[in-house]
Order: C-alpha cells, then sequence, then structure tokens
C-alpha cells in the first residue's frame, strides 16, 4: 500500500499538470544519473592512516582497489597495523562517497535547476521507502 488514497473527485487540472511536471523533471533525472556511469567508474576515494604509513584506495561503490602497507607500519604490531588498515579504508570510503555526492549533487542541479536536494537526503529518503 503507498501510505494513502487518492479519490479521483478530489483531483484538479492543476493537479494532474503539476504530476506531469514532476514525472518529467524524475525522467530527466533519471537520464542525467544514467550517464554518470562512466564518471562513477573514474571515481577512486583515497585515505591514509594517522602514521601516514597505510595507503588505501576504493572505488565509488567503496569497493577495495589497493592497499599499501610501508615496513614501518609493520613494527607497530599486527593489531595495531589491522586498526590502521580499518581506518584508511574506511576513510577512503568516505573520499569516494564525498566525491560521488558531488557528482549527484551536479547531476541533480543541472535535472532539476532550483531544486535543493542533499544526497544524503535521498539515501536516507530512499532506505525508508525500501525498508
Amino acid at each position: 500500500m503507498s501510505g494513502f488514497e487518492l479519490d479521483p473527485r478530489d483531483i484538479r487540472p492543476q493537479d494532474v499538470e503539476r504530476a506531469e511536471e514532476q514525472a518529467e523533471r524524475v525522467e530527466a533525472l533519471l537520464t542525467e544519473l544514467a550517464g554518470q556511469d562512466e564518471r562513477l567508474a573514474e571515481i577512486v576515494g583515497t585515505g591514509r592512516g594517522d602514521g601516514g604509513h597505510v595507503h588505501a584506495a576504493v572505488a565509488a561503490d567503496g569497493r577495495v582497489l589497493k592497499v599499501a602497507v610501508e615496513p614501518r607500519a609493520v613494527r607497530e604490531g599486527s593489531e595495531a597495523l589491522a586498526d590502521e588498515i580499518v581506518l584508511t579504508v574506511r576513510r577512503a570510503q568516505q573520499d569516494a562517497l564525498r566525491q560521488v555526492d558531488s557528482l549527484v549533487r551536479e547531476s541533480l542541479a543541472e535535472a532539476l535547476p532550483g531544486t535543493p536536494l542533499d544526497p544524503a537526503e535521498l539515501r536516507e529518503r530512499l532506505g525508508r521507502l525500501l525498508d
């Protein structure tokens, strides 16, 4: 169920017009976002550990592409190294997400000029709809 009921007797011509305009805007947005696949594929988030001896790179979807560990990082012990790797990958994922958000924000601005939309808010709303 959609959460609301619509009585056809209450629909006015301007309601239909507004719905058509919104449908056109959504279609334009989807077309714009579909065209961003190449740009998304080019996004690489990077992160560096606190000690500067661990580096990571991740794709736009958060998939780890590379982790580089300098010999100095190993001297700190395996537990400290593991923590540093996790921290570094998280930072790289945050960087990738920031870049994706920026790309989505640009696309939204082009597809829906004058409509302030926040990618993080959109993700949250979509998550609630899918739950």
